[in-house]
């Protein structure tokens, strides 16, 4: 096999980092697993037993690609209320990370500038160059806040993105709402595009969780079921935000990842 066959993107990314952890911990005795977002409760009963009348009932088959219209609307519906959005909408996704892809994929192009606070998740930065773009990092030390004047001063011309975690993995922050809403309206001062991913929005337990989609209704917003249901396996994410966006991801979902696990979506229905 020739060397040459390899695409140049895949030299982006870099594995080999996670691999020697992962090698030397299987030579550890009883290792502690710090590496990934994991629940340490199983999947509930209730969302097992929907899950396996769902297969007995025959839904095995490809759903919509959007997703099964009773997910969707109760999510819509929770979605509305929420934020009132008269141009939002919504779809189904394979897993977080497939809605990540398909943000990034629809929104940047090559050359675009990704702005990513750093210390951030491990993915944001392969993904942004699987789509071709390039991460701007933001330092957050030594407190992992959100200096909004540091954002200003990164955008330029070719910033397409910016992609916004909180509660933050890894470091667990919760940004406050001053920090979501100066980043929000930031966002739409300068006409970028804000990415709030918010798996982690039921862990929130000190104040409840607000998005920045809050203060700008053309952030897009990233959940899903992996978390808060302990399915992360199960791959059943969701996105909502701009009508036209939506579309485009959508059409994207068509020809990559179809739609989300069918009868998974059914489970998640009964846990929400």
């Amino acid at each position: 096999m020739s060397e040459r066959w390899i695409a140049d993107r895949m030299h982006n990314i870099d594995a080999s980092g996670i691999r020697k952890v992962f090698d030397l911990a299987a030579n550890m005795k009883d290792p502690i697993n710090l590496s990934i977002g994991q629940p340490h409760f199983d999947t509930p009963d209730e969302v097992k037993e929907s899950l396996f009348d769902a297969v007995r009932d025959g839904k095995n088959a490809y759903s919509q690609t959007q997703g099964i219209a009773p997910l969707r609307e109760k999510l819509e519906a929770r979605v509305a209320a929420e934020f009132g959005h008269a141009d939002r909408q919504l779809f189904i996704t394979s897993g977080t990370s497939g809605a990540l892809m398909l943000t990034l994929s629809a929104l940047v192009n090559p050359g675009d500038e990704v702005i990513v606070f750093d210390p951030y998740f491990v993915m944001y930065k392969h993904l942004t160059a699987m789509s071709g773009g390039k991460v701007v990092l933001i330092d957050t030390y030594p407190d992992f806040k959100i200096d909004v004047e540091k954002v200003r001063n990164a955008i330029t011309d070719r910033t397409k993105l910016i992609l916004f975690n909180s509660p933050s993995n890894p470091t667990g922050t919760v940004a406050s709402a001053e920090e979501m809403k100066a980043l929000a309206e930031l966002a739409r001062e300068k006409d970028v595009a804000l990415l709030s991913d918010e798996i982690y929005r039921s862990f929130c337990y000190d104040d409840e969780f607000v998005s920045p989609a809050k203060w700008n209704e053309d952030t897009i917003v990233i959940d899903g079921f992996s978390k808060s249901h302990s399915m992360t396996g199960w791959r059943c994410g969701v996105v909502h935000g701009p009508a036209h966006v939506m579309q485009q991801m959508t059409k994207l979902q068509q020809f990559t990842f179809v739609c989300a696990p069918h009868p998974v979506q059914w489970a998640a229905l009964s846990g929400r």
